[in-house]
């Protein structure tokens, strides 16, 4: 049996490689004493083998078919943004901000250092328009923390912003 090319094995399951292939540590899924078996998985041909031997008259065991079945079900498939979109992401630079992102870029220029409260009335924003922006661009490396102060608003400690 082989596993899906595009199979998304969870990382707690796997244990190590040896060979050339990947060692899997899968739940026994049945009533034996034994709580796992190692299934192995050939990392060219994809070929998968189970420490149990069982039902090798139908081609297979259990673990394995059950391996194979949890990381291809698209329920179980990993969240998260692609490789490809954090590269695009990452790619952008000053010029290709979206408007409301320059705007606070420049609030934040011209404040020099402020936090999200300071750079919200400056802008005349509400604070939870001006966090999102304030977060992508700081997500793309233009700005960065400088240290925290303590507002007199919300008699907390805030982090302030700076351009990087």
């Amino acid at each position: 049996m082989q596993m899906p090319p595009d199979a998304n094995i969870p990382y707690e399951y796997q244990v190590g490689t040896e060979n050339g292939r990947l060692l899997v540590v899968v739940p026994s899924w049945s009533q034996t004493d034994k709580t796992s078996y190692l299934v192995a998985i050939d990392k060219t041909t994809r070929e998968m083998w189970c420490e149990c031997k069982g039902f090798e008259m139908h081609g297979t065991c259990h673990h394995v078919k059950g391996l194979k079945w949890f990381c291809s079900h698209p329920v179980f498939r990993r969240k998260g943004v692609t490789k490809t979109s954090l590269e695009s992401f990452h790619a952008l630079t000053k010029e290709m901000l979206s408007d409301r992102q320059q705007t606070v870029l420049k609030a934040i220029e011209i404040l020099e250092t402020a936090s999200d409260r300071e750079i919200a009335h400056a802008l005349g924003w509400p604070i939870n328009c001006e966090i999102p922006r304030r977060s992508e661009i700081e997500d793309m490396g233009i700005i960065r923390c400088v240290g925290d102060q303590f507002d007199s608003t919300t008699q907390r400690t805030v982090m302030v912003w700076s351009v990087a």
